[in-house]
């Protein structure tokens, strides 16, 4: 008991004499690998949509309108892979592709051919790496639109380094959209944080926010003028991570950009037409089935 008391009386005094107040000791906040690693044999099937609003004038002056929107299924399922990759086999039943424009409206379905998966290698941040039989997606899409490309725009990146709630990391990456004959470029700069990690019955969750800064260029020669873009914007967005699964169960974007095109003779502005350009699209798990023999959230 005497040695209890002394060992009580010591730190009461440790608390007292601390020049800079009471001193606790508390853990170091964990932090924790979210990586893109589904284990070989799990399958994944997500569905994806989006959709893309463009209103203002057009080039000539005229009311401009374009809603574009895309909907469907992809179906992954992880490969062997190296200790730096995943590889998956991709299939799609089929995204419908639909343009409204204002004098008519453009429909298109894109998918890999029946039976013959594409084959993608992603890395361990998501980000795909190479494809290697792009011929078994048919042919190319009147929208410049593709299954690699919605991979690439609508994927999440996942961190290079463990995180603890908190820590952020960001990506840069560049989407290209055609707009009356001209390359529309939109560069995407996006902060992801990692607010909470919870327990679930599939494994651990981390609840991820995502802010977007949004820029528009691009650039024609037109003669003796040239027309350029110009406008900025923002954004929010979120992801949900499978941590012990190592995949992604839900990834929202959604972001608005006022622009303009300027027709420029050197430094001189000849003429302008605003419009405003925004996206949302979201990729959604409809189902995860772990490898045989894993335990629940891919464990084995």
């Amino acid at each position: 008991m005497k040695r209890r008391s002394c060992l009580v009386a010591g730190m009461l005094a440790a608390l007292v004499l601390s020049p800079r107040g009471p001193v606790l000791f508390l853990p170091a906040q964990e932090k924790i690998s979210l990586a893109f690693a589904p284990a070989a044999g799990t399958e994944l099937v997500y569905t994806v949509g989006s959709v893309i609003n463009v209103d203002g004038k057009s080039f000539l002056g005229k009311d401009l309108a374009l809603n574009a929107d895309a909907r469907g299924e992809i179906r992954l399922r992880a490969l062997p892979g190296s200790r730096d990759t995943v590889r998956v086999d991709l299939l799609s039943p089929g995204i419908e592709v639909n343009a409204r424009l204002p004098d008519r409206v453009v429909s298109q379905t894109l998918g890999t051919k029946e039976g013959e998966p594409l084959q993608v290698v992603f890395n361990r941040t998501g980000k795909v790496e190479s494809i290697r039989n792009p011929e078994v997606l048919g042919p190319e899409s009147v929208f410049n639109v593709s299954l690699p490309q919605i991979l690439r725009d609508y994927f999440p990146a996942f961190p290079v380094h463990p995180v603890g709630p908190g820590d952020g990391w960001t990506e840069s990456r560049r989407l290209n959209i055609p707009f009356q004959g001209l390359d529309l470029g939109v560069d995407l700069s996006i902060q992801y944080v990692l607010g909470d990690i919870l327990p679930g019955p599939d494994g651990r969750k981390a609840l991820v926010s995502a802010l977007y800064t949004v820029a528009v260029t691009g650039s024609r020669d037109l003669g003796d003028t040239v027309g350029v873009f110009e406008g900025s914007g923002t954004g929010t967005g979120f992801v949900h991570i499978n941590v012990d699964g190592g995949w992604f169960t839900e990834y929202r974007l959604d972001f608005k950009t006022d622009a303009v095109f300027v027709m420029k003779k050197g430094a001189e502005r000849l003429l302008e037409w605003p419009f405003t350009f925004s996206v949302f699209a979201e990729v959604v798990l409809l189902s995860a089935l772990p490898p045989a023999g894993a335990l629940p959230g891919g464990k084995r």
